[in-house]
């Protein structure tokens, strides 16, 4: 098995000759999946259910160590087992919700605590009325601020004669602090989207693509939402067809989609778009070098992200895991793991670093890569306690532009 050390040799060397953004990492130990769920806290990327080759519907959840390369199988999921879930992290804890099985579509909610490797059920979407119930597959989800956001997938209408299947075009605020869901303005065009992306980057959200329930249709459409008005702003469309169960991750103040399925004719991409919020352009980065995929998870974990599992070109499910890095465009990028030591971690109020012989300057980034704090001279301490809860990643940067990254979590 590849060190760590060697893959971080070959990432430098990759981006000295401007190449292979993509390199692969161990894949998961697991059963071949596609339609899993996963989350970031820290350094560790947390995987859940799915479902195999086979259309067994799992609930194994699995623990990823970044900087080790290393897999963990963590007990099993407590809820009912499940694919097409979404997740969302809040106060350094992993939520996952809704999805579907074999006996149904699900409303519910799970919160994990790394702390305690411990699953609590929680308040789950209200149930709507006896005839447009709230259970759902294949929703989006964000995060802003302290609250979360689901919104999207498909689910059932029920009439006196028969049973139908309904696309959302609705979005629901989440507050953990009482646990209360809110009805918020619903995606202006009103066109249902099942398999779509949502994320979350400045203080905004990002939701579109996707597909018709039937899905037959799909949907090129991308809307921002700002949650302070509550309202929506129609944003450029993407640029093709492939929008059906692709996956997306934020980095470096961009949104990354990866793969998806053009529906007629079916087909699927190994293609990356970039989505630049400033200038509202899409754009072509390297294409994704595990091949053609759709269904598959994606997590962004400092300045990388991750996309693995998910299903090929001939509908068969898979395992492998990839980590992509952008290509930098100024600072020579270290990443030497070593170098950097912060602590505590989880940290309520101050984070204090290791001895460096050296000048340095440190920035700290939230998830959706905003700087929140910048400080030079060297600190040997930084004080957070004015950050909201969440994981972000601090940044030391020495005097020849070398960057050591870490990422931290703090928590109320």
């Amino acid at each position: 098995m590849k060190t760590r050390l060697s893959f971080l040799l070959v990432l430098l060397l990759s981006a000295l000759n401007s190449k292979a953004q993509w390199v692969q990492q161990n894949s998961l130990p697991g059963s071949s999946r596609s339609r899993a769920a996963a989350f970031t806290i820290g350094t560790k990327i947390y995987v859940v259910g799915g479902y195999n080759v086979n259309g067994a519907v799992l609930n194994d959840f699995w623990e990823y160590d970044i900087p080790s390369n290393t897999w963990l199988q963590k007990t099993n999921f407590p809820g009912q087992a499940r694919y097409g879930a979404t997740t969302f992290v809040l106060n350094g804890r992993g939520y996952i919700a809704t999805g579907a099985n074999d006996f149904g579509y699900l409303d519910d909610l799970w919160e994990f605590n790394p702390a305690t490797d411990s699953w609590a059920q929680r308040v789950g979407l209200p149930v709507g009325s006896a005839q447009h119930e709230n259970q759902r597959r294949e929703a989006f989800s964000f995060v802003i601020g302290n609250k979360a956001y689901l919104g999207g997938g498909d689910g059932f209408v029920f009439t006196p004669n028969s049973t139908f299947n309904y696309a959302f075009f609705d979005l629901w605020e989440y507050n953990p602090n009482g646990q209360v869901w809110t009805h918020k303005s619903d995606v202006p065009d009103f066109l249902g989207r099942n398999m779509s992306i949502g994320v979350s980057l400045f203080d905004k959200a990002f939701i579109g693509l996707g597909c018709d329930v039937d899905q037959t249709t799909n949907r090129t459409s991308f809307w921002e939402y700002d949650p302070v008005s509550d309202t929506w702003i129609a944003k450029a469309d993407f640029p093709n067809n492939f929008t059906t169960d692709p996956s997306a991750f934020v980095l470096d103040s961009s949104i990354y989609v990866v793969g998806g399925v053009n529906l007629n004719p079916v087909s699927a991409s190994n293609q990356v778009m970039k989505y630049d919020p400033q200038s509202d352009t899409w754009t072509p980065e390297a294409n994704f070098s595990g091949g053609i995929v759709a269904g598959e998870i994606a997590v962004s974990a400092g300045s990388s992200a991750f996309v693995g599992t998910g299903f090929t070109s001939a509908f068969n499910t898979r395992t492998d895991l990839w980590e992509y890095t952008p290509l930098n465009t100024g600072l020579h990028v270290a990443y030497e793991k070593n170098k950097l030591k912060v602590f505590p971690n989880p940290t309520t109020d101050k984070l204090f670093l290791s001895s460096m012989n050296e000048e340095y300057e440190i920035e700290v980034l939230d998830a959706t890569g905003k700087v929140q704090i910048m400080e030079k001279n060297s600190p040997q301490s930084v004080s957070v306690n004015h950050l909201n809860a969440g994981v972000y990643t601090i940044n030391i940067i020495d005097r020849n532009g070398n960057i050591s990254h870490e990422q931290f979590v703090k928590i109320d």
